[in-house]
């Protein structure tokens, strides 16, 4: 299945992207080989993917400064066809993030701007069937969440960065950002259905109270893994959870070609790669 009409909640911000061999040690200079500046933050990564999947999706999050990045922004959302109209304009610097790539593909990211931005509330989250949340937002919304009823939107958060004390139903999150004590708080104390532990090019765990299931990947270089994690929270979000196996296998599968080609997965291309992906029970 998937949803008629998603929200993508999260930041909004250009990404300017330095392509470097290594990171400089502290006081180190390094010169990049190539740059490019592309719109980003998770929810424009999320929102990106589900558009071209040919579901309705609209964003929101920071606000966004009257300025060239803001309207670079705009421009974009607007050429894509992605909604826009609740997101928040003000007298504002626009938000950046400048991301650094390695040869192995390896991000390292420096974000700026969004404490002195305004967040959107969720007023208006109950006239969408889905809704994906990132990490970054939780201290804005986080009241929002824990005392509103969300109950007929489907919640994926991708990443975790405060503690979750309200309910969604899906948690996307690399391994090195949570440890098991803390996913197993959050199964057992019903915060959150389903976990999904990624690493990479690694196996990645789907982890809920019936069990663990492991999911590798096909065999791939990594070329960049900037947005990977975006468009597997993307998939889950956009096409929900009946059958719970089959869309975290395609959701591995769309990372996978993320973070192995840069570009944007067709559900054909997704579908392809998807049969090499194994699932075991663990």
């Amino acid at each position: 299945m998937s949803y008629k009409k998603v929200l993508s909640y999260g930041t909004l911000n250009p990404d300017l992207m330095y392509f470097v061999d290594e990171i400089p040690p502290v006081g180190g200079d390094i010169r990049s080989k190539e740059y490019k500046i592309r719109p980003g933050g998770t929810a424009i990564n999320c929102a990106e993917n589900i558009k071209n999947w040919g579901i309705e999706t609209s964003v929101m999050g920071n606000c966004i400064g009257k300025d060239p990045l803001g309207d670079y922004l705009l421009s974009y959302l607007k050429e894509s066809k992605i909604g826009y109209k609740d997101v928040l304009i003000n007298d504002c610097l626009t938000p950046t993030c400048s991301i650094y790539i390695d040869k192995n593909g390896e991000r390292t990211i420096i974000s700026s701007g969004y404490e002195n931005c305004n967040w959107n509330n969720l007023n208006k989250v109950k006239e969408f069937d889905s809704m994906i949340i990132d990490r970054y937002s939780i201290k804005y919304i986080r009241e929002n969440l824990k005392n509103e009823d969300f109950s007929n939107v489907f919640i994926t958060q991708a990443g975790y960065g405060e503690t979750i004390d309200y309910k969604i139903d899906f948690l996307v999150v690399s391994k090195d950002e949570i440890d098991v004590i803390e996913a197993n708080r959050l199964l057992n104390e019903d915060f959150v259905s389903w976990i999904l532990l990624t690493s990479a090019n690694l196996p990645a765990r789907l982890l809920s109270k019936d069990g663990v299931v492991e999911i590798t990947p096909p065999d791939f270089k990594t070329l960049n893994s900037t947005g990977a994690g975006d468009v597997t929270a993307a998939y889950i979000g956009a096409h929900g959870i009946d059958d719970v196996i089959t869309t975290t296998r395609n959701a591995c599968a769309a990372g996978a070609i993320v973070a192995g080609t840069s570009s944007l997965p067709s559900i054909e291309k997704i579908e392809e790669i998807s049969k090499l992906v194994e699932i075991k029970p663990r």
